[in-house]
């Protein structure tokens, strides 16, 4: 196998096969001197099958135990050899997930329990998620707030992979864990199969992966799938694709749409064309949601906010949630028609609203024959 760091040689489970489980053996310490080491065994059983990626299968496990305990785990079965491709350097997705499972990261990361190895695969234990990935819930488009929920606590984890060194270079909603649903989201970054790590004080990565429809254009130049003349001499991309891929996820999110259909990415990155903003504005996207979105999608990487940039945006710091009462409010959905609320003082569907020349006066008027002034700065009528 391609050599390993101490931390990944760490991590790797004691295993022997079985036709129709496989066991684990531990060793645990009592506080008695006679418990110095205590051996411990562990039994699965394949229960199911989660899931296909291009190297590899997730398959669903079972702890078999007397108590009757219910005790789920995930694997990851990445072939060592494909055709294709030849070997694998499944490596470093082994030191990037050893790394993100000390339990500073718990909270952002899908966690592993260590690995173990056949001499045609590599298997990675990992925390079982029954609710599935982020993909399963963008049949139509989330709230703003729960988008707000979801990219905070994803951005978490990208400013900690960035800052030690890590890209992820295949972020997309099926790579992202649901540990808890709306309306109080808990996702966890997985699956670091393409993940890179720098050399120490680099930050490009030259090698090509990721899913089409979330890379950054700068990938996309570079393997010839758009012009690499709008990006002059650079070979190299950062970090800041993982950025681009977060904007692209939120912008689904938010509008069950793709920025950048058919060829105008083309015109994007040629200065052509602006960011799509009246896609975000017609879903009722909030101006700073816009400006967010906007500032992760810059055709250029070193335009684009860092994670921990990212982090301090008001979209971020700042959700619809804790804005209170005195923040905007729309009362109609602008792309269906559909009315969210009335103005107090109306009975019926404000159909018109105008604001007096010096914009110190809102005048709006209902379906219910009135017509109301209202003070543009303190809501008052």
């Amino acid at each position: 196998m391609p050599p390993v760091s101490d931390l990944v040689r760490d991590s790797k489970l004691e295993t022997v096969f079985y036709k129709n489980y496989t066991q684990h053996v531990y060793y645990i310490s009592g506080t008695d001197p006679r418990q110095r080491k205590i051996k411990i065994q562990e039994h699965w059983e394949r229960h199911g099958y989660l899931g296909t990626g291009t190297f590899g299968t997730v398959w669903l496990e079972k702890l078999v135990t007397d108590s009757g305990e219910e005790k789920y785990r995930a694997i990851k079965e990445i072939r060592k050899r494909v055709q294709q491709s030849g070997a694998i350097d499944y490596s470093r997705e082994l030191e990037a997930i050893a790394k993100f499972s000390h339990p500073r990261y718990n909270m952002c990361f899908v966690k592993s329990f260590g690995w173990y190895e056949s001499p045609g695969c590599v298997f990675i234990a990992m925390e079982y998620f029954p609710l599935g990935d982020l993909q399963n819930y963008l049949s139509s488009p989330l709230p703003e707030k729960d988008t707000q929920q979801v990219i905070h606590q994803v951005l978490e984890g990208l400013s900690f992979m960035h800052d030690n060194g890590f890209a992820h270079r295949d972020l997309k909603p099926n790579n992202i864990l649901v540990q808890s649903k709306g309306p109080h989201w808990w996702v966890k970054i997985g699956d670091f199969g393409i993940s890179k790590r720098a050399e120490e004080g680099l930050t490009a990565l030259r090698t090509f992966g990721g899913t089409l429809g979330f890379l950054a254009p700068e990938i996309l130049a570079q393997h010839g799938l758009l012009n690499n003349d709008d990006f002059g001499d650079r070979k190299e991309y950062t970090v800041a694709v993982d950025i681009w891929s977060l904007g692209e996820i939120a912008f689904r999110a938010l509008t069950g749409e793709q920025p950048f259909p058919d060829e105008s990415l083309r015109a994007y990155v040629r200065r052509a064309s602006v960011f799509p903003v009246e896609m975000l504005q017609a879903h009722n996207v909030s101006e700073e949601g816009c400006d967010f979105l906007n500032s992760l999608m810059a055709p250029m990487p070193e335009d684009r906010l860092t994670a921990r940039d990212a982090l301090s945006h008001i979209w971020i710091q700042k959700p619809l949630s804790q804005r209170g009462s005195a923040g905007m409010q729309r009362l109609w959905d602008s792309a269906t028609g559909a009315v969210h609320c009335t103005l107090k003082g109306h009975s019926g569907e404000v159909w018109d609203v105008a604001f007096s020349p010096d914009g110190k006066l809102v005048a709006s008027a209902s379906w219910d024959q009135t017509v109301r002034l209202w003070d543009s700065a303190t809501g008052a009528g």
